[in-house]
């Protein structure tokens, strides 16, 4: 049936005779031309920098399997204050002379956010799994928000985040400290 409607909707459109969004410009999905000239972004998904020629860090090591031991607490609590100052310095030295370039910034946003979880993992917040997220993107007189949401137990996860600027790019950067039982 849906694909009945989908091909009667394409017959309309080679017709000219379309109704709503359709008749506007096509569908709600199409992209149409913007009045003034946009910015360039590229969304860059992985785990590794591919920057790094040195992957020798990102092969399979051998799995611990450790006994229960039934903590409910962490010995030691994660600290969001000791993490800040290590998530702005490192901020400021790979962005500090960086102009934007959508496809360089994508590489060092996976560069930083793997520091960032090497760094907070030598902290030795025991117990903790972490959540590293870097978000860069050019300044050019527009307004952004970055919003996140997470299932969790606000007695034992917390985050620690941090935000950079020069004058032509920003960067924010979190931490997810999340307690494994």
């Amino acid at each position: 049936m849906q694909k009945t409607a989908h091909m009667t909707s394409n017959a309309k459109k080679q017709d000219g005779a379309a109704s709503g969004p359709a008749a506007a410009g096509g569908s709600l999905f199409d992209l149409r031309p913007h009045p003034r000239e946009l910015g360039k972004s590229y969304i860059s998904l992985a785990c590794a920098p591919s920057m790094d020629e040195d992957l020798e860090h990102f092969t399979h090591q051998a799995q611990v399997e450790y006994e229960n031991t039934y903590r409910m607490e962490p010995p030691k609590r994660f600290v969001a204050e000791r993490v800040q100052p290590v998530i702005i310095q490192l901020l400021e030295s790979h962005l500090a002379n960086v102009t934007y370039d959508p496809l360089e910034c994508g590489m060092l946003s996976k560069t930083i956010a793997q520091e960032m979880k090497v760094k907070v993992k030598e902290m030795e917040f025991d117990r903790f799994k972490f959540v590293c997220i870097v978000n860069i993107g050019e300044k050019q007189e527009q307004d952004v928000r970055v919003g996140s949401r997470c299932l969790w137990d606000s007695n034992r996860d917390s985050f620690a985040s941090a935000f950079y600027e020069n004058q032509y790019l920003f960067a924010s950067a979190t931490v997810y400290a999340i307690y494994f039982e």
